[in-house]
């Protein structure tokens, strides 16, 4: 008769030891206490000027039994167009067809990687006592710098205001021994997840790079009166970096030493004349008469020939001598 009463107390015991379990686990906890939305940052990107953000996370753990410390390691969600070409790159967005990358470290300078990618290694911090001991809580502070990567590492960049919004995701362990962000661990104590907001404006652009000047070489003064009107053709460049899909057009001015319209070099107080054209040799290239174009991905450079053209052949052979001529070239986007 005695027996069933028994197997009961047993059955309650192991019901309140796995309650007790249950309760130990819930009791070690981490919260983030405040997050940086690290506010408006304005990118430069043609320039290729350095762009970034501060910020900082902020946490609070607690225990009801005493701790040593707490390690926790973070990681950075991110969906659709948000995810980058690493597991350490995220875009900001404007459009489907604009994007804007950047990166992301904190105060060890650890960068932090994409929640589900394939690094393990990502950035943290550690709470502990200083001078050791233990406690049943404590806070911490990490600092987040947030680096828009360089030009060259850029494509489809657009002017405009880019802004998105990301998780942080936080695994977080108790007493964590030797257990490390570089490594990550497995078995994490808790996870946090908490929302923040990047954004940016990119200004609209352009810069001339690439110049190659014109050099008609030397020439016999005979020869240069009696060439076609092709026949001296000389080719520089001017190159153009703009903002992705900005249009602009390049004109270029007449010349220090023009009459009735006429582009000449001078040596002293005699004069050549010369035309200069847009590529393919065929359509001027003047102040009246610009080359248009659209800004291509900003890491490269639209690159249009100049095409310059002795006005030949001469009635008289012109002095022997260095003759030169400076433009100036407008960009207008």
């Amino acid at each position: 008769m005695t027996a069933p009463p028994r197997l009961i107390l047993l059955a309650l015991s192991t019901v309140a030891a796995m309650l007790l379990l249950a309760e130990s686990a819930q009791a070690q906890t981490c919260r983030v206490t405040g997050i940086s939305n690290f506010g408006t940052t304005t990118v430069d990107i043609v320039p290729n000027v350095a762009s970034s953000a501060t910020g900082e996370v902020s946490y609070n753990c607690s225990a009801r039994t005493p701790f040593t410390d707490v390690r926790l390691c973070a990681t950075i969600r991110a969906t659709g167009s948000q995810v980058g070409p690493s597991d350490y790159t995220f875009y900001q967005t404007r459009d489907a067809d604009s994007r804007l990358a950047w990166e992301m470290k904190e105060q060890f300078n650890r960068r932090y990687a994409r929640d589900g990618g394939g690094s393990a290694s990502t950035g943290g911090i550690k709470l502990y006592v200083v001078g050791g001991g233990t406690t049943t809580n404590i806070n911490g502070t990490n600092t987040l710098t947030l680096t828009y990567l360089d030009r060259q590492q850029q494509d489809r960049v657009r002017p405009g205001t880019y802004t998105d919004t990301y998780q942080l995701v936080t695994k977080y362990l108790f007493n964590s021994g030797n257990a490390s962000c570089e490594a990550g661990f497995g078995n994490p104590t808790g996870t946090i997840t908490t929302s923040f907001t990047v954004t940016s404006i990119v200004p609209k652009n352009c810069q001339f790079e690439n110049f190659q000047d014109i050099d008609f070489g030397s020439w016999g003064s005979i020869a240069a009166a009696r060439a076609s009107s092709t026949g001296v053709r000389q080719f520089g460049n001017v190159g153009i970096r703009c903002t992705y899909e900005t249009p602009y057009s390049i004109t270029i001015g007449d010349g220090q030493n023009v009459t009735g319209g006429t582009r000449r070099m001078r040596k002293g107080t005699d004069f050549l004349a010369y035309a200069l054209f847009q590529p393919g040799c065929n359509l001027a290239w003047t102040t009246v008469s610009p080359l248009a174009g659209t800004g291509t991905i900003v890491s490269a450079i639209n690159n249009h020939q100049v095409c310059g053209q002795l006005t030949t052949p001469l009635a008289v052979a012109p002095a022997a001598g260095t003759y030169a001529d400076t433009v100036v070239v407008t960009a207008t986007f």
